[in-house]
């Protein structure tokens, strides 16, 4: 570490690669991938009928339940005594400001998925409802409960795991000095040695290979739905040609962000999209049927709320029901478990200088909000216009898939042109941060010695990098939607264990932990309090955004 204009920063040594992690995570996907090139139908076919259906239905419930159980803790620790301690100890200094904070949560967690869902989940839902539930097509009580559902995927429930695995690893390595890396959250069950231990590269090396199948699979989706606007702006038809292309595209920004750094690359790029997040969100609630969606976003939020338990513990174990939940609610949640370590890893980047309960409401509840907004505005836009005004969706759905669904509906508003343009824009920044965020994560932890400052050398960004891209490639190609979200939930399911035992550890751990006679937590002895240690939140005065942070 050296010091310079009083504040310390993390020089670069000589890189000692953590092999391990990086050699297993690269075998499992090149044996994966060799075994899609050589029979991508027998291979998809073992994976969903054999193995996919069998873990889902077996263990599937479990995702439900951790999942409902880290939004039930998200509340606590934002509602308690817990939510008070700060990150980096009572001297630190917050280094990003509140909409900093915010645009970076945003675009590398829900942002991309939400563009790509926002329009497609209500429709389908609507068109297509559980078997189980008895529900007509298209009915009344259809479009009542395909909101539910949405607000359910991209609400609070999905992002709680994340967020609860970055509260652990930021309390881990800000407060008690762990290092940068996704098995420091054993630490509070196993103590300090576990960190050099086996189990901790193992760990890291299966937070790794989820992460990165994760990371892939978004990338997937954000080059079929970018394909659709090539071939709706320049009559290109999607192909692998122009997937392999897209993805190649994406490759070199998200690489040059990650080159960057932090403060340049995705701080910047975040807050930017963010701008344009609501933008496009504003001109879709007016263009569009703004008294309808009102009134669906009222009465879908009033059952959400009173249905949320029920929702959120569905199973359907009956026999008809086609497996419903196991394919879509309990899908998310694997899902989002696989980017629980590497997306909490992420967070302790910007969370230092901030309270508990302060990461609750930037990376939980605000995100969450934001969520269940965009798809009331984009799913009553685009149901108003199926149900109402006799467009037909679900056909332009049932012949070009849901990447197509977003931009089909943008044609029935008024200057669509430039809500495409600003949705492409928005799709592809989101893409880049959260490519980049989880380059420069991955990169850093490949390493021995990182810390939450470290810049890892550019020829690790480049390599997770190319991984990333390499193996979304041929997802995309061999597998198409389907495909990516059987890798991605595949990547999921053991996380999804790993995590509950984790946090249940974790609480115990708290629960031994000394308190003053107020009730207040006290800080580690070996709590990383250092107030130079850090660069201060820049200090901007240049009006309302200004002081907003922008």
């Amino acid at each position: 570490m050296v010091k310079m204009n009083g504040v310390r920063k993390t020089t670069p040594r000589k890189t000692k690669l953590r092999t391990p992690v990086m050699a297993v995570t690269v075998s499992l996907f090149i044996a994966m991938l060799i075994a899609i090139v050589v029979n991508a139908e027998g291979f998809y076919h073992v994976l969903n009928e054999l193995v996919m259906k069998n873990l889902m239905w077996g263990t599937g419930w479990v995702s439900s339940i951790a999942s409902l159980f880290m939004v039930i803790l998200c509340i606590y620790i934002m509602c308690s005594k817990m939510g008070d301690i700060k990150l980096g100890g009572p001297n630190a200094t917050p280094k990003f400001t509140y909409m900093q904070w915010f645009g970076i949560s945003l675009c590398t967690g829900i942002g991309a998925g939400v563009v790509f869902w926002g329009a497609a989940e209500p429709l389908l839902f609507t068109m297509e409802p559980s078997p189980s539930t008895g529900i007509a097509p298209g009915s009344n009580a259809a479009v009542l409960w395909s909101m539910v559902r949405c607000f359910m995927h991209w609400g609070f429930t999905p992002y709680a795991g994340c967020v609860i695995f970055g509260v652990i690893l930021s309390y881990v390595i800000l407060n008690m000095g762990g290092t940068f890396k996704t098995s420091s959250c054993l630490v509070p069950l196993f103590g300090k040695k576990v960190a050099t231990s086996k189990w901790a590269t193992a760990f890291d090396a299966i937070s790794a290979f989820s992460l990165t199948g994760a990371v892939a699979g978004g990338l997937g989706y954000g080059a079929m739905q970018l394909s659709t606007a090539v071939n709706a702006f320049a009559g290109i038809k999607p192909s692998p040609i122009i997937y392999a292309g897209i993805i190649f595209v994406m490759f070199l920004c998200y690489n040059a962000s990650a080159i960057s750094g932090l403060k340049r690359g995705i701080t910047f790029l975040s807050n930017r999209n963010v701008q344009a997040f609501f933008l496009l969100l504003l001109f879709v609630f007016l263009a569009g049927p703004t008294a309808y969606i009102c009134n669906l976003f009222t009465e879908s939020m009033g059952s959400y709320v009173t249905e949320f338990f029920a929702n959120s513990l569905n199973t359907a174990p009956y026999p008809n029901s086609g497996m419903w939940p196991q394919n879509w609610d309990m899908y998310w949640w694997v899902d989002w478990f696989a980017y629980t370590p590497l997306l909490g890893l992420f967070m302790v980047r910007v969370a230092y200088g901030r309270t508990l309960r302060e990461f609750i409401v930037i990376e939980w509840l605000l995100p969450a909000l934001f969520g269940i907004v965009w798809f009331a505005v984009f799913g009553g836009t685009i149901l108003h216009a199926q149900l109402f005004n006799g467009f037909d969706f679900y056909s332009i759905y049932k012949a070009q898939g849901a990447e197509a669904l977003t931009l089909a509906m943008f044609d029935v508003l008024p200057v669509g042109i430039i809500a495409k343009v600003i949705m492409l824009v928005i799709i592809t920044v989101s893409l880049v941060t959260q490519c980049d965020s989880m380059t420069v994560t991955l990169a850093s932890m490949s390493m021995h010695g990182a810390d939450e400052n470290t810049e890892a050398p550019i020829y690790l960004k480049l390599f997770w990098g190319i991984v990333f891209a390499v193996i979304a490639v041929v997802f995309v190609i061999l597998g198409g939607i389907d495909g990516v979200k059987t890798i991605k939930s595949f990547c999921g399911i053991p996380l999804t264990f790993i995590c509950l035992f984790i946090t249940i550890g974790f609480l115990r751990y708290m629960g031994k932990r000394p308190r003053t006679i107020s009730g207040d937590y006290e800080y580690e002895d070996e709590i990383k309090d250092a107030p130079d240690s850090r660069e201060p939140v820049e200090k901007k005065d240049h009006g309302i955004l200004g002081k907003l942070g922008w």
